[in-house]
């Protein structure tokens, strides 16, 4: 496992082929190229990853988070910003996206099989791919199967839109 900790400056890691646990008080994450799980934390900025192997749980209370190529699950939450989230081909392992001041965007693979449920206080939630709608669907809320379902991917924002679009 790779641990990493700062309380003033930002994280920058690249082609680690194990855990990754990174975290730091005042300044942005960028994490490429990680075959293993990853934990990323700042206080202060904004998160960035990119072909990742492994499960994602990233946090920041203050920036954006985009994360592309994702290959397992990713749990992402900011208080400050959007949440941009382009899952690999052949991803159906879940999830969580929240934000409580932006977007949340989610690509998709068609071929995913998933079970979804987005919502917003603040903004209209679209889906542009062939959903099995479960219960009520609104403006504000979706919630169905996308291939028959599988594991659940939560998408929510209090201050913005929820987005689900095809790779």
């Amino acid at each position: 496992m790779l641990d990493l900790r700062t309380a003033g400056g930002g994280v920058d890691v690249s082609e680690i082929h194990a855990r990754v646990d990174a975290r730091t008080s005042g300044g942005a994450i960028e994490i490429q190229e990680v075959s293993g799980d990853a934990r990323v934390r700042t206080s202060g900025g904004a998160i960035r990853g990119t072909d990742m192997g492994g499960d994602i749980d990233a946090d920041t209370s203050g920036g954006s988070i985009k994360l592309n190529g994702m290959a397992g699950a990713v749990k992402a939450s900011t208080s400050g910003g959007s949440v941009t989230v382009h899952l690999a081909p052949g991803n159906s392992q879940g999830g969580s996206l929240s934000t409580s001041g932006g977007q949340v965007t989610v690509y998709l693979d068609p071929a995913a099989a998933l079970d979804i449920e987005a919502s917003t206080s603040g903004g209209r939630v679209t889906v542009d791919l062939p959903v099995g709608v479960q219960g009520e669907i609104s403006r504000s809320k979706v919630r169905g199967t996308l291939n028959g379902g599988g594991a659940l991917l939560r998408l929510h924002t209090s201050g913005g839109s929820v987005r689900v679009r095809s790779l």
